[in-house]
């Protein structure tokens, strides 16, 4: 146990924010402080991130906490690193950034999809990294800036990702970790290293990709030259950590068996932890390696989450969420029974269909229907989309339920995600979950915690929302109809299409 004056620093890059926690050694913040930076939509399917910007957000961060709590920053035992996956980091042989980042959401590699699909049958590359060719992927992004950047490819030295980026800053060393590296569409899931036979085929340089670590291993330390840029103490170790959905998927107790965690944000997300690769969960779930050795996790996806119920917001000029949900939550018994269904495949659907062409819907609306009806529906499909990827894997071991994101500040999602479900649900308040796992990943190296599974179960929410048979019968029965008509739904975009060229 190391004194109460020690404390561990957090570093999430994600999709929207920068954001520095520290912790202390029993997990509580001590100080945090967070900016926002930009995404660039240049074209159609560009989403663009600069680096640069990071690092000053990252400066500008440190150096207001060292300010606001300089004795707190004098006591960092240790940083640990997390962030958005997918997106790769370009350098030069001088180490310097030669494009933007092409974050997860950039889908302009199409021609490159076409090009990995006519190379690879979709077992094979299911076999070797456990997911199919997406443009969302590590690989296209690639492919793409070696077809339409030849002579800037040419001097790419090294590509990483975004946490790895940071970590190379801090301590002058380039390494990555298994979760970011099965991320890319480049690795053997199975021997847990980069694929040897996707990069020859790609025509690739195996140099090009960093050596992978595990999560939970010291990077390096802090360098002079980082100690004076971002205000830290030179020395201090640097934690690998790992991508954020391996970081969350291990603060949010999937490490725990016969558990499911759902992260509800502006997608919404279901993970589970694997000790094995389970091929009946290939093309249905993504796979990932976790931050954990030698264990895996699996990823269901619905693309327009929370954002769906922003999207009925700015279409309708609707109130603020709080008054929304808080008077959902008095009407509860009267709006149930409402027979109406919401489709949110606002982007597609997700897992387990991977029809990113489908629309949206809501299916039996009447003239007494009111807004609440809708927003009520809207939360509902929601979760119903999540619940057709578990379904789709007959994964009937689940006991509990475990939610994150920023849904949990409002009761009546954790109430419906049990009352669907069927199962008890524990909500998390904090929600940066992300960061959590990244503290426990530096906390066991460093000496703080000798056992993950106890630490963990220790910051388990009290008091799980507990289902109601007259609701789950309710549920069920509408499930039921939701997975019936969405067979309806995906296939309206394809037949629109059809019958406009008969026409």
């Amino acid at each position: 146990m190391i004194k109460d004056s020690s404390y561990i620093l957090t570093i999430d890059i994600g999709t929207t924010h920068l954001k520095c926690i520290i912790y202390d050694e029993s997990g509580k913040i001590k100080a945090q402080s967070s900016q926002s930076h930009s995404t660039h939509f240049s074209l159609p399917g560009y989403a663009e991130q600069y680096p640069a910007i990071w690092v000053s957000n990252l400066q500008n961060l440190l150096h207001k906490i060292e300010d606001e709590h300089p004795e707190i920053v004098k006591s960092i035992q240790g940083i640990s690193l997390t962030g958005q996956m997918h997106g790769p980091i370009f350098l030069n042989s001088e180490k310097e950034i030669t494009y933007p980042c092409l974050i997860w959401s950039d889908t302009r590699a199409h021609e490159e999809v076409i090009f990995l699909k006519n190379i690879f049958t979709t077992d094979s590359i299911l076999k070797i990294t456990g997911n199919p060719i997406q443009e969302s992927f590590t690989l296209p992004k690639i492919l793409w800036l070696k077809n339409h950047q030849p002579n800037l490819f040419s001097y790419i030295d090294k590509i990483m990702f975004p946490k790895d980026y940071l970590g190379f800053l801090l301590t002058d060393i380039i390494a990555t970790d298994h979760s970011d590296a099965s991320g890319s569409l480049l690795y053997n899931l199975s021997n847990h290293c980069w694929s040897e036979e996707i990069i020859d085929n790609c025509e690739l340089k195996k140099s090009l990709f960093p050596d992978i670590i595990q999560s939970d291993a010291i990077l390096g330390k802090v360098s002079r030259k980082a100690a004076q840029q971002f205000g830290l103490l030179e020395g201090i170790p640097v934690i690998k950590g790992g991508g954020d959905l391996a970081t969350t998927a291990l603060a949010t107790g999937t490490v725990q068996k016969e558990s499911l965690s759902l992260c509800i944000g502006t997608a919404a997300q279901m993970l589970m932890s694997l000790d094995s690769i389970e091929e009946k969960l290939l093309g249905r779930l993504y796979l990932f390696s976790h931050c954990i050795p030698q264990c895996y996790f699996c990823l269901g996806t619905v693309p327009t989450g929370g954002s769906s119920i922003q999207w009925f917001q700015n279409l309708f000029e609707s109130e603020n969420k709080e008054l929304i949900y808080n008077e959902l939550n008095t009407i509860y018994d009267e709006i149930t029974g409402r027979n109406i269904l919401f489709f949110p495949y606002l982007m597609g659907t997700g897992t387990p269909y991977f029809d990113y062409q489908a629309n949206a819907a809501f299916l039996g609306l009447q003239m007494n229907h009111e807004r609440n009806d809708l927003i009520y529906s809207i939360i509902e499909g929601i979760i119903f989309a999540l619940k057709d990827s578990l379904i789709s894997i007959s994964n009937s071991n689940i006991k509990k339920i475990f939610l994150s994101g920023g849904a949990t500040r409002f009761s009546i999602w954790p109430k419906l995600v049990s009352n669907i479900f069927d199962r008890p649900v524990f909500a998390f308040k904090n929600a940066d979950t992300a960061t959590i796992g990244a503290f426990l990943l530096g906390a066991k190296p460093l000496g703080i915690v000798k056992e993950l599974d106890t630490f963990i179960n220790s910051l388990t929410p009290e008091d799980p929302f507990l289902p109601q048979i007259k609701y789950t019968q309710i549920y069920e029965k509408k499930f039921k109809k939701y997975r019936h008509f969405s067979n309806f739904i995906r296939e309206y975009s394809t037949y629109d299409k059809d019958f406009l060229e008969y026409i």
